[in-house]
């Protein structure tokens, strides 16, 4: 399934996406904040892609294209049928800022509460990261909670924060 919005085209992950997904996955700036080292092989990217493509109904990546160019993915993962997800994006450091991140969320949250029927998204990231929780509090959804040391980043105990979107509440704000 395609997803759509005035710029971006998601699209879902290939196979052949590995090495766009590496270019991410192996920038120290854009793992700053992930629980996992950056990675230095093509092969490790091309694993994780070959795991999420298996997941199937667990799971649903996107990879976030711009005029022919990979630049990010998004995700719906840990879905439980008409509940709830967790969901997430990753973009390129080259494209941050630009506002990628909240257009193509923008449509995951849509699928996930119109087509999908789901009750419930959740999001974490470390705390520290101001930007991806601007474009979460952008998109709608509430901080449930901070969690102190969390999410260990390699030799770091970081504070994690929670966050929710419910589908009335996305409703209330589109209506708004």
């Amino acid at each position: 399934m395609h997803l759509t919005t005035e710029r971006l085209i998601l699209r879902p992950m290939l196979q052949s996406d590995a090495a766009a997904l590496f270019a991410i996955l192996g920038d120290a700036e854009a793992m700053r904040f992930w629980q996992r080292p950056v990675l230095t092989r093509l092969a490790v990217a091309e694993e994780m892609v070959r795991e999420q493509i298996a997941a199937g109904k667990l799971c649903r990546y996107w990879t976030v294209w711009r005029q022919g160019d990979a630049i990010g993915s998004c995700d719906l993962s840990f879905i439980e049928p008409a509940n709830h997800a967790q969901t997430g994006f990753l973009f390129r450091r080259d494209q941050w800022g630009r506002g990628y991140a909240a257009e193509a969320m923008s449509a995951v949250i849509g699928h996930a509460f119109g087509e999908m029927g789901l009750e419930l998204l959740t999001a974490s990231t470390h705390a520290q990261n101001a930007p991806a929780r601007r474009v979460l509090e952008r998109l709608g959804f509430g901080l449930e909670g901070l969690v102190a040391g969390h999410q260990p980043v390699p030799g770091v105990a970081m504070d994690c924060a929670f966050y929710a979107l419910r589908r009335q509440t996305s409703a209330a704000q589109k209506g708004a």
